[in-house]
């Protein structure tokens, strides 16, 4: 990847009355996540990759997927072991996870390659909490934590805690169908349907982390998957492109 500025190329989208303002940012990755305030993402040849000062700046090691936020900085690798970022280096973690997830209440989570879903109290045990059904992707935020199954249907997990990563153990099947879903750090929900459009889930509430229903995030290129953090939404397109939107 070329440590370049970012490119800005703005894009006029509407949705709901207002602009998406996109710029696309240098560089090629097949996966990003955004939390905390920092941007970590892996390309095709699983290299990584943080934005620092609109610069990618390559790490060490190799991961095919990547998470940050209050959780630290967790990833797998091609062979599904786990690492967490500790002071500069990648620490191995015990277990094989295929998808993990650092944005849970200071607790990472992810599914393993049998599509078992499984979260960690605390980030630092040696024992990984087993949740009942299966799940292809899974992801965690301060109020609850929502997941998508191998047939694309959705879920949510609430009764989530910092001391219960767990949360109540009963899913609730939520209307729609994604392929891949990301709850940010202040429990917004973004997810991205098979044919490559955006949705968003409205009206989340900390006595609501339901919502009330999905809208769709007009785009002009298909994508393949997002994240969210601090009023930006950070898009891969099917091509690896990269670009940064704010509404």
């Amino acid at each position: 990847m070329e440590r370049t500025a970012v490119l800005l190329v703005i894009l006029n989208l509407w949705t709901s009355g207002l602009a998406l303002n996109c710029r696309r940012v240098s560089g090629s990755l097949k996966q990003i996540d955004a939390g905390n305030g920092q941007v970590f993402g892996v390309n095709s040849a699983n290299k990584i990759f943080t934005l620092y000062s609109g610069t990618w700046t390559q790490l060490s090691g190799s991961l095919k997927h990547v998470s940050v936020g209050p959780a630290g900085v967790w990833g797998v690798n091609a062979n599904n072991y786990i690492h967490r970022l500790n002071h500069g280096d990648w620490v191995p973690v015990n277990g094989q996870l295929k998808q993990v997830d650092a944005g849970g209440m200071i607790f990472p989570a992810g599914v393993n390659m049998n599509d078992y879903v499984y979260c960690l109290q605390g980030g630092q045990a040696s024992s990984w909490t087993s949740l009942p059904g299966r799940l292809k992707y899974y992801s965690c935020g301060p109020n609850s934590c929502w997941g998508v199954s191998s047939g694309n249907q959705i879920y949510i997990m609430k009764g989530v805690t910092s001391n219960t990563c767990a949360g109540s153990l009963n899913w609730e099947n939520v209307s729609g169908a994604l392929s891949m879903i990301e709850v940010s750090t202040d429990g917004k929900v973004y997810g991205v349907h098979s044919s490559g459009d955006i949705f968003a889930r409205e009206g989340i509430t900390s006595t609501n982390p339901t919502g009330t229903g999905w809208r769709q995030v007009p785009f002009r290129q298909k994508v393949k998957h997002v994240s969210y953090d601090l009023g930006h939404l950070w898009v891969i397109g099917t091509d690896n492109s990269i670009m940064d939107c704010t509404e």
